[in-house]
């Protein structure tokens, strides 16, 4: 039986109270995975971690989570410097792409609304067979998360380019080489097919 892991690391610099409300759910998140009472939630907390039911304040942070039972984010949490801060969060066994991404974009969003924050991550086995190895990358910004995996940019890059060359099924190439042949035009083949379709009004 293969053993998996995930590694990852982001650094960012961000505000003092972005940074200081990192701290704070994240040591939230680690009392309710110890099965610890949490301390009691900022009001800068619920803000950014809406209770999504009554009598819970910690469940809109539990929400993060693929797991709300096992509030982990699986990495080391480090903030250096006053203000700004450098928050740096890695890890090498579990680390969480997504409760990491969403724990940021739930926190600093008056950086976030300055520019993206982006990070990398990989993942592999004891066992490095091709299905077992990869990675990924996640890109914040202040109203999304966008996330792709390298298998999935592999992917496309071995795809055959488009043939731009190819005939198009109502102006094919040997027409075009006429007009050039008896100088009727002067156009590239794309060019030539955009000005015959304008020029019938068909739709490309």
């Amino acid at each position: 039986m293969a053993d998996h892991h995930v590694q990852g690391s982001v650094a960012f610099i961000c505000t003092a109270k972005e940074a200081a409300l990192i701290e704070e759910a994240w040591q939230h998140a680690a009392d309710l995975d110890d099965e610890l009472a949490p301390g009691n939630p900022s009001a800068e907390f619920l803000a950014a971690f809406p209770p999504v039911e009554l009598g819970n304040p910690f469940n809109g942070l539990l929400a993060i989570f693929d797991d709300p039972r096992f509030p982990q984010f699986s990495a080391e949490l480090r903030v250096t410097g006053a203000d700004p801060c450098r928050v740096s969060i890695y890890g090498d066994s579990d680390f969480k792409p997504d409760a990491i991404a969403a724990l940021i974009q739930r926190c600093c969003r008056q950086t976030l609304g300055e520019a993206p924050i982006g990070f990398t991550w990989s993942y592999g086995s004891s066992r490095p067979r091709p299905e077992d190895t990869g990675g990924g990358w996640c890109a914040i910004f202040a109203d999304r998360i966008e996330f792709s995996e390298t298998a999935e940019g592999l992917s496309k890059a071995l795809q055959p380019a488009a043939d731009p060359w190819s005939d198009h099924p109502f102006h094919p190439v040997s027409d075009w080489r006429t007009e050039v042949a008896n100088d009727a035009t002067r156009l590239g083949y794309l060019d030539w097919i955009a000005v015959r379709q304008s020029s019938a009004g068909a739709a490309p």
